[in-house]
């Protein structure tokens, strides 16, 4: 099944990768979905709602109603020929359990799926879910970086490392850069620059940021907030 999804869906492929199932077409589903075609990926959305299914009938390659908690189900939507599966269901958490499950069952290469807690999560890793994807606490989190106004964005790689955007703090325009000694003061590292007359390019040390340019900067979160404050 999944080789015939491949000749359905004409346009650019701009993400390298086989179609994916998006098992659940909620808000995170559904968005998930949309990301997916809008960059070449061919997906099948699955929904046990009429309507969620005939609201997304036109935008993915194929939308079907099915109740996900049925194994039957599944290998007759062929999930098991699909390399990438996410289970997007995370309110209910029997069905999102259940979904996943069969998933697993099915030997599918990468098992994606959306927890809604940390109880959630950990059932999620021990029946075998490959990913789990925590959308409220990763974006609870961010927002509570931009809050303060200065941090234009975050976005977290682990516990000790983020990087964030920001305009570049007074201590460091018109003044060549030294990566260097701004990890021995600071414990952060400009990667890029965005000026509105250049665009996004490395920041080489050397290179002077201007008021209305836009830094991205890495380190520790709590050495950024500080950068953030001066």
């Amino acid at each position: 099944m999944a080789s015939r999804f491949q000749n359905m869906f004409r346009s650019p492929r701009k993400i390298n990768i086989p179609p994916v199932a998006v098992l659940g077409l909620g808000r995170f589903g559904t968005s998930l979905a949309h990301e997916l075609i809008d960059h070449g990926v061919e997906v099948l959305g699955v929904d046990s709602n009429p309507r969620q299914v005939q609201d997304m009938a036109e935008t993915l390659t194929q939308a079907v109603v099915a109740d996900t908690t049925d194994p039957q189900a599944l290998r007759q939507l062929g999930i098991a020929e699909f390399d990438r599966v996410v289970v997007g269901i995370g309110t209910n958490l029997e069905t999102s359990i259940l979904t996943a499950a069969n998933v697993v069952d099915l030997n599918v290469r990468e098992v994606w799926a959306k927890a809604d807690s940390d109880s959630h999560a950990r059932i999620l890793r021990k029946i075998g879910v490959t990913q789990v994807v925590r959308p409220e606490f990763d974006t609870g989190k961010r927002v509570a970086h931009l809050l303060g106004g200065r941090i234009q964005d975050y976005a977290a790689f682990a516990k000790t490392y983020a990087m964030v955007k920001l305009a570049p703090p007074a201590f460091m325009v018109g003044k060549p850069l030294d990566n260097q000694a701004l990890w021995k003061q600071h414990h952060v590292h400009v990667v890029a620059c965005y000026s509105p007359q250049h665009g996004w390019q490395p920041m080489t040390d050397g290179a002077v940021a201007k008021p209305d340019d836009v830094l991205l900067i890495g380190g520790d979160p709590n050495d950024l907030e500080l950068i953030g404050e001066l």
